[in-house]
């Protein structure tokens, strides 16, 4: 019980933080641009997933859920290295999904800094 009241004290600092406030705001702010990288990223994971899939052979893509996990790794440039394309073809498919993983992810990045301090100079006015 003490434990749940300290994490409750955490969550009411929060509460009373102003940068934790602003960052809020922008997040409501720009839920929609948010919200279209996300299906963009989402999109671009089921059809790079599935490009794979039928590509590559089955010896590395078992199944489909396979494939996901090996667009979604690749999307975010983690690449863990358990899965990875044997073909020529599908080297080439992984090295574009990297270098246009890197512009997705940084998207909405971009888009949460500058209505950040959009924020800020407001608030300072």
């Amino acid at each position: 019980i003490t434990r749940l009241l300290k994490v409750l004290r955490v969550v009411r600092v929060i509460r009373y933080s102003k940068n934790i406030q602003i960052l809020i705001r922008v997040l409501k702010k720009e839920k929609s641009i948010l919200l279209v990288v996300l299906y963009i990223a989402l999109g671009y994971i089921l059809i790079t997933a599935l490009i794979m899939f039928n590509i590559e052979d089955s010896s590395m893509f078992k199944n489909f859920f396979d494939a996901i996990y090996w667009a979604t790794t690749t999307l975010t440039t983690v690449g863990y290295g358990d899965i990875y394309p044997l073909t020529n073809i599908g080297r080439v498919i992984s090295m574009f999904s990297s270098l246009l993983g890197v512009a997705i992810i940084a998207l909405p990045s971009g888009v949460i800094t500058a209505s950040y301090l959009e924020e800020l100079r407001n608030s300072k006015k």
